[in-house]
């Protein structure tokens, strides 16, 4: 199954900001290196108790940020105002860019339901800042995740096979 750049940000967007800042903070997309059943085992564990905050994003060239495409009805992000088109350009203060790609991965990596964060947002021109408080990542949310995943691993498992 081929991914695109749009699904791994949509992906992304989902998991890492529920655990934004996204992409920007996973940085691309990594190739797993576990086998099918560890990786699921430990993706499970992994984002089972992660802070979710519902977005569906894409990279915004302009600003180095994620350009909001889709807020997720009842998601941390809608309660807090986010918009589609709001653009994110910075997490806790810490401006989202490759070259802080380390710090706001390590900040992501502690995300726990309860916890807040604040978004630094452009709308319409403006700055303005959005604080929202984590939820507990959705079953469905966190099964579309794993099973996308899961489809990639057996897609490179494949591969492997045939070129042997």
């Amino acid at each position: 199954m081929k991914t695109t750049r749009r699904t791994r940000t949509w992906i992304g967007g989902l998991v890492a900001l529920a655990v934004v800042a996204t992409p920007a903070l996973a940085g691309e997309y990594a190739k797993c290196h576990e086998t099918t059943q560890g990786c699921l085992d430990h993706m499970s564990s992994m984002m089972k108790n992660s802070g979710w905050v519902g977005l569906e994003l894409d990279s915004d060239d302009a600003s180095g940020g994620y350009k909001v495409l889709k807020v997720v009805p009842g998601s941390p992000a809608e309660s807090a105002g986010i918009q589609p088109d709001d653009v994110l350009y910075a997490l806790n203060g810490v401006k989202i860019s490759k070259d802080n790609h380390e710090a706001l991965a390590k900040a992501r990596k502690e995300w726990q339901p309860g916890q807040s964060v604040t978004y630094t947002i452009k709308r319409n021109g403006a700055d303005r800042e959005v604080t929202l408080t984590l939820a507990p990542m959705p079953a469905d949310v966190l099964a579309k995740w794993i099973g996308q995943h899961m489809l990639e691993h057996v897609s490179g498992d494949l591969a492997s096979v045939k070129t042997k």
